[in-house]
């Protein structure tokens, strides 16, 4: 297959694309920046465009047969107002660029596979949460979760087999929230932030390149909460990782009053709760590598 991907230079984005040219498919990526492309590697062919001023190279879905639409600006930032609009906007103006390439051009595309969060949820600590879910969160992510989702509920009404991933924590230990919490705990200063009970609904980086590629393969369609089966409140979470890293968890809850001071809004990414089930992804019959989190820590830092 030849497959289009977006935030191809990403974390999943960068992991997927090594997974795709490893078992023999040709890969298309867009990108913003002309110095990230880099067309020495065999069958990994970069292409330009800027969607918020409505540009693509449209040699890039040239014989593609699927999509991975994975752009969209990191919300591992300062939740300005600045910042918030690139947030948002970064995820509207990629799939409406796509969207409308896709439209008015020739293509053979089958099926397209994009991203959202489990952060779309409503945050609950008894509440558990599968794809016919509609108890919706009312926050800013909650908020970017819902429109990303109806704009990409577009490719649909083009005849696109079209699949939404609603990502819930993703592991690794070289990015993302794991890589901070386990550099606290490394130190000796790891703590639950608030009352601990908050529900994290995890999954291993690899496991969301297997269910992607799952995915595509099998043309699916529909909602997948791509989230581990297990999913652990916060205190069990940092206290497994602090035995993985043979650190002692010693200190004080840091109060919920005192992170929302540091962090403002954006304190939502470590004091919200989503207990999350992959309910489509197992009446899929796919199997987790990684169903429990010891065994993801393990593997990570083995």
């Amino acid at each position: 297959m030849k497959i289009l991907v977006t935030g191809a230079t990403g974390f999943i984005g960068s992991a997927l694309c090594q997974f795709l040219l490893e078992n023999k498919h040709s890969v298309h990526y867009l990108t913003t920046s002309e110095d990230k492309i880099n067309n020495t590697i065999p069958n990994y062919t970069g292409f330009v465009w800027n969607p918020s001023k409505n540009q693509i190279d449209l040699d890039c879905l040239k014989d593609v047969d699927a999509i991975v639409n994975l752009a969209g600006h990191t919300i591992n930032c300062a939740w300005t107002e600045e910042n918030k609009k690139k947030i948002l906007d970064s995820r509207i103006n990629c799939s409406n660029k796509l969207f409308n390439a896709l439209k008015d051009n020739q293509h053979q595309v089958k099926s397209i596979v994009n991203a959202s969060a489990i952060g779309i949820y409503q945050s609950s600590e008894t509440m558990v949460y599968d794809e016919s879910s509609i108890d919706f969160g009312t926050d800013f992510l909650a908020d970017v979760c819902k429109q990303w989702e109806a704009a990409n509920a577009r490719f649909e009404t083009l005849g696109i087999q079209t699949a939404i991933t609603r990502f819930g924590l993703i592991l690794s230990k070289d990015n993302g929230v794991l890589r901070e919490l386990a550099r606290v705990v490394s130190l000796g200063m790891g703590a639950n932030l608030g009352n601990g009970k908050q529900w994290m609904s995890w999954v291993h980086y690899q496991e969301v390149v297997q269910i992607i590629y799952k995915l595509l393969m099998q043309q699916q369609a529909g909602l997948f909460n791509v989230v581990a089966p297990n999913a652990v409140r916060q205190e069990q979470f940092l206290t497994l990782l602090a035995a993985e890293l043979d650190k002692p968890l010693w200190l004080p809850n840091i109060p919920e009053f005192v992170i929302k001071f540091g962090l403002g809004k954006r304190s939502a990414l470590v004091l919200s709760s989503q207990h999350v089930q992959p309910k489509n992804l197992q009446e899929n019959n796919y199997i987790f590598s990684y169903p429990h989190l010891s065994g993801a820590l393990k593997d990570l830092y083995k």
